[in-house]
């Protein structure tokens, strides 16, 4: 790392309106972005950077800092310094897609590691985001996702069993929604996810090999068909280090209306 960094020419264009510090986070993404930089590779010092690109320690500290608010740096990690972070995953929410689908644009593999799959009657609040009757059964899949072999997500999905026969005997280990859509014709076309920050609780932390106490994004999402039926319930769990969510906006009118109900931190997504 240290060959590379000396190998790289820091000098600034001090004529630019770009500010020093943007400069030079601007070569050290380059950097992460072609591999010369890898993930867990050291990343030079503020007084290393300063002295190559010959700025003060406070724009080099700058760059820095901005690299490790998008998740690109983890700062301050003992006597390694600062290294090159694990990509994030971008998981748009402006689109309704699966794990597997929305990863695999990315050029990440997807994998799904299955931790319960089962048939039972429906708990109250599933029944009612399901809007099934007293008694009537749901099938409840909890899946360990992982991002080029490192878990990053739990999911914990319930769907309708009357609309889904066999589906425990079925291989769930890809896209759900895949399934759901070659299989029984019933794909999800519009749901309302809502994200909320929570702490991994131990046996999260443990599953996700991530810290107890460590953030998370919880969503919850409601998925109907075309038809407006609901047709999957989920509570999914992400690690806060390693996920990144985007939101399209405009300024023109909402491709599909909410209520008062969905206001707050809410995204609706519209096939």
């Amino acid at each position: 790392m240290r060959r590379a960094a000396a190998a790289t020419d820091w000098s600034l264009d001090r004529s630019s309106e770009v500010p020093a510090y943007a400069q030079i986070e601007q070569r050290l993404s380059r950097m992460i972005g072609s591999g010369e930089l890898p993930v867990g590779g050291r990343v030079p010092s503020e007084r290393e950077l300063a002295e190559m690109a010959g700025v003060s320690r406070l724009t080099a500290r700058a760059a820095l800092d901005s690299l490790a608010r998008r998740g690109m740096l983890a700062r301050g990690l003992g006597r390694r310094g600062t290294v090159v972070s694990s990509r994030k995953v971008t998981l748009p929410l402006t689109q309704l897609a699966g794990f597997t689908d929305m990863l695999g644009r990315d050029g990440v593999h997807a994998a799904a590691r299955i931790l319960h799959l089962d048939r039972l009657p429906a708990a109250e609040e599933v029944a009612r985001e399901l809007e099934l009757g007293t008694g009537e059964e749901a099938l409840r899949l909890r899946r360990l996702r992982l991002a080029d072999g490192e878990p990053i997500t739990l999911e914990d999905s319930w769907l309708p069993a009357a609309r889904f026969p066999g589906l425990l005997e079925r291989d769930v280990r890809g896209s759900l929604y895949q399934l759901m859509r070659d299989h029984y014709g019933i794909a999800p076309a519009h749901a309302v996810q809502r994200l909320e920050p929570v702490l991994a609780e131990h046996e999260q932390a443990a599953l996700l090999q991530v810290a107890p106490g460590s953030p998370l994004m919880l969503v919850h999402r409601l998925a109907r068909c075309a038809a407006g039926i609901p047709v999957e319930f989920a509570l999914d769990r992400h690690r806060g280090d390693r996920a990144r969510f985007v939101v399209e906006v405009s300024t023109g009118p909402p491709a599909v209306q909410t209520s008062p109900a969905d206001a707050g931190s809410t995204a609706r997504w519209a096939s």
